[in-house]
């Protein structure tokens, strides 16, 4: 146990210094590493490892090139202690959930928790790369890159990929034969497309006074932006968590 926070010190500093992770983002890392370690073993951490790996990498990628995205999404840079805990906060439940039953679905779900983090990132992070700006959900109008709810051919494969990179590095540490692979991978992804349903519909958007752009910030060129549409209480980071909720519930009741 000892060895796992040491472990978990040592990753969530490094992110620290890489400019990845807040001060108080750190903070929470090692709580949601040591907790998620204690349950699940060196397994636990290895897999939040792959993901917080994978994705810092891909939120780093080019990262020039998608300034402008900058404008629209609610929050850019280094991840905070609220992000650490809507990509995070649910593998934590399942830990807990584990630890207090012994039954195995919480690792699965455990799993498809991460997948569905992971799946969304990749989708969001490599999605605003792609050569065509993308169109939003419902209307299929060209959208700027970074608009909630919006999707392109590439973020979509990107995030298809991205589930089944943590599914796949599952098997070095969990038994599952083929089928049962395909199912966590697509029910990882399920998160992925729950994310981008509450992007199109309930999630907060903005209009900027100054240029007029949507956006997900409260603030924009330094000035009050107007409310357009959607919940007030519910931004980026609770739609994170919400989805990845709503992921690994699918999980729990297919293969509770």
């Amino acid at each position: 146990m000892f060895a796992i926070f040491v472990v978990t010190c040592i990753v969530a500093y490094l992110g620290y210094r890489l400019q990845s992770l807040t001060f108080l983002g750190a903070i929470l890392t090692v709580l949601t590493g040591t907790l998620i370690g204690l349950s699940f073993g060196w397994f636990g951490l290895y897999l939040l490892g792959v993901f917080f790996s994978t994705s810092s990498l891909a939120s780093k990628y080019r990262s020039r090139d998608k300034e402008g995205v900058d404008d629209i999404v609610e929050k850019t840079g280094a991840r905070d202690a609220i992000q650490v805990l809507a990509n995070g906060g649910v593998g934590i439940l399942c830990a807990l959930g584990y630890l207090l039953t012994e039954n195995f679905v919480y690792v699965y779900m455990y799993i498809v928790s991460i997948a569905a983090a992971t799946s969304d990132t990749w989708g969001s992070e490599f999605g605003v790369l792609s050569k065509n700006k993308p169109r939003f959900m419902f209307t299929f109008k060209r959208v700027e890159p970074g608009t909630s709810g919006a999707v392109s051919t590439f973020g979509t494969f990107m995030s298809i990929i991205g589930a089944f990179v943590i599914v796949i590095s599952s098997i070095l540490f969990v038994q599952m034969d083929v089928a049962l692979l395909l199912m966590l991978w697509g029910i990882g992804l399920s998160g992925s497309v729950i994310d981008t349903l509450l992007g199109a519909t309930l999630q907060r958007k903005f209009r900027c006074t100054v240029c007029g752009k949507l956006t997900e910030k409260k603030v924009h060129h330094q000035v009050s932006t107007t409310y357009v549409s959607g919940w007030r209480l519910l931004g980026n980071d609770a739609v994170n968590f919400i989805s990845i909720f709503g992921a690994t519930l699918i999980c729990f009741f297919v293969l509770g």
